[in-house]
């Protein structure tokens, strides 16, 4: 949270021991964002998980079935993959399983880090240089998407710029596991698998300062990196990140105008989604619309809920509805909701509507 110890003493939130993330967009005009089903009936509130590996990728464990099961245990409606095999001849997984959406993709050498070509169904032919890749997921019909943007060099707002990818993965929970290694195995050896990982629930404060930098970030997603592949067992299984407790802890939703692979992927192209760290506290329904004063915000329950535009708060109020002020030279906008200390929702960018 922004702001002094005195302020947020002042909010009067009890704090947790962990949190959610961040995101961006522009300010003008405006349409509704961010509900189950948004009054006007436009855009359905999905749920997802993006960022996710199966046995398909070298350093990956799970199956097919082991992500349908997780995306139960957890409410979601999509679930984006993102291989990276040894061998090109292996695709992912795509289609409707058990009422789940499989959406294809991949995880991509790029500018020091990687690039997720979310909805590509062939990894041949992707380049590395981040500008010509970008070009090439479009052209394939596919979203890009910055991943580990904590190391890559489209951090750098020129870079960025000049790449124009869809948008930033604003967290990833691999590298959070990199910043906390001796926490979260003594949370895995002494709490059960669950209680273990909420150690990775940690806000990313340097990806938002990062983020406050650059202009024309329109989507952000939150990086499960799930590979359910630390097994006590080995063969015989005994998984400590299972899909089902690691999809929990942090979502994607999008506001799609239809429940398919198709609306998904729209959606995320347009920068209709948020991220919600729901390991803190399940998100059902976040919504943030434009209006002539402001931006109307409605949460879930009460929390501190933030205006803040190219990094700054310009306006804060603790409700669990409210009208947030900016002034009218304000853009590259996003609302963050926050319990106590601890990040909750974040919005990402599209042009007029925040979410």
């Amino acid at each position: 949270m922004r702001g002094s110890a005195a302020t947020r003493a002042a909010v009067g939130l009890a704090s947790s021991a962990w949190l959610a993330a961040c995101a961006a967009l522009p300010f003008p005009s405006g349409a509704p964002l961010g509900a189950p089903e948004i009054e006007s009936g436009e855009y359905l509130d999905l749920r997802g998980a993006v960022h996710v590996h199966t046995r398909v990728s070298h350093d990956s464990r799970g199956s097919i079935g082991e992500v349908v099961d997780g995306a139960h245990a957890a409410d979601l409606a999509f679930v984006a993959f993102t291989e990276h095999p040894l061998r090109a001849e292996f695709t992912p997984a795509r289609g409707m399983v058990e009422g789940v959406m499989l959406i294809p993709g991949w995880e991509a050498r790029s500018a020091g880090a990687s690039m997720l070509a979310l909805g590509v169904g062939s990894s041949r032919g992707l380049p590395q240089d981040p500008a010509e890749l970008v070009d090439e997921i479009h052209r394939r019909r596919g979203v890009a998407i910055v991943a580990h943007f904590e190391s890559s060099q489209l951090s750098d707002p020129a870079l960025y710029e000049r790449a124009a990818p869809d948008g930033i993965e604003i967290v990833n929970l691999h590298a959070v596991a990199l910043e906390v290694p001796v926490r979260l195995a003594l949370g895995e050896l002494l709490l059960p698998a669950p209680l273990g990982l909420r150690a990775l629930l940690r806000t990313p404060s340097a990806n938002l300062e990062r983020l406050g930098r650059i202009r024309g970030v329109r989507a952000l997603v939150a990086g499960a990196d799930a590979h359910a592949k630390f097994r006590l067992l080995g063969p015989l299984g005994g998984t400590l990140d299972r899909y089902r407790d690691v999809f929990r802890l942090v979502t994607t939703h999008v506001l799609a105008r239809e429940r398919s692979p198709r609306g998904v992927l729209e959606a995320l192209r347009a920068g209709r989604s948020y991220v919600a760290f729901e390991g803190l506290e399940r998100v059902e329904r976040f919504a943030a619309v434009r209006t002539g004063d402001g931006v109307t915000v409605r949460a879930p329950r009460e929390a501190r809920l933030e205006l803040v535009c190219a990094g700054r708060t310009v306006d804060a109020k603790l409700a669990a509805a409210a009208l947030l002020r900016a002034p009218p030279d304000a853009e590259e906008c996003h609302v963050e909701a926050w319990l106590g200390s601890e990040l909750w929702v974040i919005t990402s960018t599209v042009s007029g509507v925040l979410l």
